[in-house]
């Protein structure tokens, strides 16, 4: 009776848990979100600690991200809205002139069964695309309001953090004993700089990405360029699965306005640049710093893509680094040492 009850005590408080997280979700990815972009700034606040107060470093260091995201928009919001109203209008035409490509490209191949399956699965991929961002870009001034507002919900929740978390962190290890907080401070350590390479790499790999596929659109006088590369760098924070999304929406708009012979040359273009960038640019950017494996980024991916949509797929793989984190240096040392595992195995493994 007594281990029924205490069963029943266990699952209770996991769904109160479950649902408390599952109301605070939306605040938990903005706080998540903000900690990235603390981590990501944390570099360069520490260097310029070292020539001035802490928090002047901290006022400096997010006053020039603010300039620097005001002028970026102010130079990319009024060319990419106008490229994206005047999408949206024109969809209907683009519409029919996709029809009249694959009715071609049906009648030029013939019976070639493989090339019509391919045309079919484009299709298919850009339709699926489209119905993942397509309602956020319909959604018009309200994504844009939103996406404001989050941002500077973010901006102060990431000052707020820069300026409490060494605090917070040595309250919490004041808690622990000397053996265990060993273990965390390292923990916490490690996890600062895992999440402090990954935000620079995001970044540099995006813009390098974005800037390439819009470039080379621009030159073969593809329309939407700088939308094109935009939407390519966007989804380059998502591992893997963002060229599956992006590719597809680049290479149907290309094919709309452009024809056949474009999107061949587009789809060539943006097969070299993804398999550069996983090749060379990825190591090169996140090194090793980052240390997830391939299973662990697509797994992470997948999961946060299916509880949580874009957004989750976009935070996964740093959310999978600081499990990676808490599982080598504190859960596995905790189950070593209370199975009497000698230490040096526990070194090797990290």
């Amino acid at each position: 009776m007594r281990g029924w009850v205490t069963a029943a005590v266990v699952f209770a408080l996991a769904f109160l848990v479950w649902v408390v997280l599952a109301g605070a979700l939306s605040a938990l990815l903005l706080l998540f979100t903000a900690v990235l972009l603390s981590a990501g700034l944390r570099p360069i606040v520490d260097r310029l600690g070292k020539r001035m107060p802490f928090g002047a470093a901290v006022a400096l260091s997010f006053s020039v991200v603010i300039v620097a995201v005001v002028a970026i928009g102010f130079l990319l919001i009024q060319p990419l809205g106008a490229e994206l109203v005047k999408l949206i209008q024109t969809i209907p035409s683009y519409a029919n002139s996709l029809q009249d490509q694959f009715a071609a490209a049906q009648r030029y191949l013939r019976n070639d069964q493989m090339a019509r399956q391919l045309a079919s699965v484009l299709a298919s991929s850009a339709g699926t695309a489209a119905s993942v961002i397509g309602p956020q870009l319909l959604s018009g001034p309200k994504l844009i309001a939103t996406a404001i507002g989050d941002g500077l919900l973010i901006l102060l929740l990431a000052v707020g953090w820069m300026l409490s978390s060494d605090e917070l962190e040595r309250f919490v290890l004041s808690m622990m004993p000397p053996t265990v907080s060993a273990d965390w401070r390292d923990a916490f350590a490690d996890i600062g700089a895992r999440l402090s390479a990954y935000v620079q790499g995001v970044v540099l790999n995006g813009a390098i990405v974005g800037v390439v596929m819009g470039a080379s659109l621009g030159i073969m006088g593809v329309p939407y360029a700088l939308l094109l590369g935009f939407i390519a760098a966007i989804f380059q924070a998502i591992p893997m699965v963002g060229a599956v999304i992006s590719g597809p929406v680049i290479l149907v708009v290309v094919l709309a306005t452009s024809g056949w012979e474009k999107m061949l040359f587009a789809l060539a273009i943006f097969v070299v640049v993804q398999a550069i960038d996983q090749n060379v640019l990825s190591p090169i950017i996140f090194g090793q710093r980052v240390q997830l494996s391939f299973l662990l980024i697509i797994l992470a991916t997948v999961i946060g893509g299916t509880l949580l949509g874009i957004g989750g797929a976009f935070l996964a793989v740093p959310a999978a680094a600081v499990l990676q984190v808490l599982v080598v240096r504190i859960v596995a040392p905790a189950i070593r040492r209370a199975n009497g595992v000698q230490a040096t195995q526990q070194s090797a493994d990290r």
